[in-house]
């Protein structure tokens, strides 16, 4: 699945999701970059950012006082040019359409702490396709993150598949009955060799951390 933005800056993003990732292509004037992000980095929190370029406000305003002085020394008496005032005037609301252009809506799919941050562009008219392809590239990275650490096998050390089923549990992509069912089956594996037994030390895959073990997020949960 592809989806393409256009900003106002005339920068392109296309985003292609593939078999174990997304990529992001972003185009700008002068530049390109061409980034992947496996389906273990992407998160599913949605900040949305607005943001307007405040400097562009300053300058209006700036020419539109501009504007009122020199329309007052004209009603003094003052000596001013023909046309001043709808100088100044023009001058300011060319900056304050400026402005007004300008503004940037964005959302951000990231991990829960904030980080991986995918940009997306959230003006209304891309809102809703962002959503649809959000939810879409979700679902994908669900079904394949079930699919690669739910699976288990007598070659991979216990302790890493233990925590794989965790790490599954507390993205909410498997319930507490099927957690259960998942260990007991883990519980009931003949490995090939003694080293790949419960409570050996394991390097863990599926997330990250140090730890040989995830801890539950669920108080209730009984092993």
């Amino acid at each position: 699945m592809e989806f393409n933005q256009f900003d106002t800056n005339f920068d392109r993003f296309k985003y292609i999701i593939e078999d174990n990732g997304l990529r992001l292509i972003k185009k700008r004037i002068a530049s390109s970059t061409d980034t992947f992000v496996d389906f273990e980095d992407i998160g599913s929190k949605i900040i949305i950012e607005k943001s307007r370029k405040v400097l562009w406000l300053i300058i209006s305003i700036l020419f539109f006082i501009i504007a009122i002085s020199v329309f007052i020394k004209r009603l003094n008496g003052g000596k001013v040019g023909d046309g001043a005032e709808i100088f100044h005037v023009t001058t300011s609301l060319f900056f304050f359409a400026v402005f007004l252009i300008t503004k940037k809506n964005i959302i951000f799919l990231t991990q829960p702490d904030n980080t991986n941050a995918i940009e997306f562009i959230g003006s209304k008219r891309y809102k809703e396709k962002v959503n649809v392809f959000i939810n879409e590239l979700l679902q994908r990275r669900d079904l394949y993150l079930i699919e690669k650490y739910s699976s288990l096998n007598e070659f991979l050390p216990y302790n890493q598949q233990y925590n794989n089923l965790v790490w599954l549990y507390n993205l909410k992509l498997l319930t507490k009955e099927e957690l259960n069912k998942k260990i007991n089956e883990l519980d009931n594996i003949e490995f090939r060799t003694d080293s790949l037994k419960k409570n050996q030390i394991t390097n863990i895959i599926g997330f990250k951390g140090s730890d040989s073990t995830d801890e539950i997020n669920d108080e209730n949960f009984e092993e």
